[in-house]
């Protein structure tokens, strides 16, 4: 069921399109990658959900019901849109309570903080936060309303390697929970590790809207890289696989995933060993295919 649905949607800046009468939606219980170039529409989409720019046309469903305002949303949604903004000579923790107070909620704040890993029992100011530290409180903050579906705009600007994987468990957790969470991002490689479902936009369209499973059935370019060059017996073989670009110590094969291992251990047999197995990242192909 979808927890979410938008029909129509159409938007314009002055003479500029924004978005051309899209309709998409979001499963419930799913993680959705909202993917596409600078000036694709992303941010657009996100700001009028959170009733913060009116589009020129489109209809809103929350779960299967019919709301007149996007600005609606606000009652059961929690939103991180752009640079998040604090009062920066308060605490995170003193922050949050305000958030809190004005949500009329009851947080355990220490919990929620430890959550997004940051120190509960800090007096830090959040004007001398780094980045990273300002985007785990911004999603603190989405998380205080207990809201079912999140919608962040780039939650992963600022964070280091290990940030990054801290932020992504925070998230598989959040929605092992139940949450509904749509996800901003430019990280094509690792949004298509996590996410459920991915929506590519390309100059104001869905140019693609495909769910994991989906994805995972379709064949990837795998680059195989050799110390030795090439026999013809090992040419043959990699042509019955449907290879695609070729060389004496390169070969470009369209394989599905699970047909990559496959292909190494009959290589590996035939004394053809690769020294490097280079797979391209599918969403980074449509990408590219899409908006080249």
């Amino acid at each position: 069921m979808h927890v979410l649905k938008v029909n129509g949607l159409s938007l314009h800046y002055g003479r500029q399109l924004v978005l051309d009468r899209i309709s998409f939606a979001f499963e419930r219980g799913k993680i959705t990658g909202l993917l596409g170039p600078n000036g694709a529409g992303k941010s657009s989409i996100m700001k009028i959900l959170a009733g913060l720019v009116y589009p020129d046309s489109g209809t809103l469903e929350k779960n299967g019901a019919r709301l007149d305002d996007f600005s609606q949303l606000r009652d059961s949604c929690a939103f991180m849109i752009d640079s998040p903004s604090f009062y920066p000579f308060l605490s995170g923790k003193q922050n949050l309570q305000l958030i809190s107070r004005i949500l009329g909620k009851k947080v355990d704040l220490e919990d929620l903080l430890t959550e997004v890993g940051l120190d509960p029992d800090s007096n830090k100011r959040v004007r001398n936060y780094s980045t990273g530290m300002k985007q785990r409180l911004a999603i603190a903050q989405a998380m205080v309303g207990d809201a079912d579906l999140l919608i962040l705009d780039e939650p992963f600007n600022g964070l280091d390697p290990n940030g990054f994987q801290d932020v992504i468990q925070l998230l598989k957790g959040l929605n092992a929970r139940g949450k509904t969470i749509v996800v901003s991002s430019h990280l094509l490689n690792d949004l298509e590790q996590f996410a459920d479902a991915f929506i590519l936009l390309h100059k104001g369209n869905i140019a693609l809207d495909i769910d994991k499973s989906s994805l995972l059935k379709t064949k990837k370019k795998v680059k195989f890289t050799f110390e030795q060059q090439l026999t013809d017996e090992h040419l043959e073989f990699l042509d019955r696989q449907g290879q695609v670009g070729s060389g004496r110590l390169t070969a470009i094969l369209e394989l599905k995933p699970r047909e990559i291992a496959l292909t190494v251990e009959r290589l590996v047999a035939m004394k053809a060993v690769p020294v490097n197995v280079e797979t391209q990242n599918l969403l980074q192909e449509k990408y590219l295919e899409i908006t080249a």
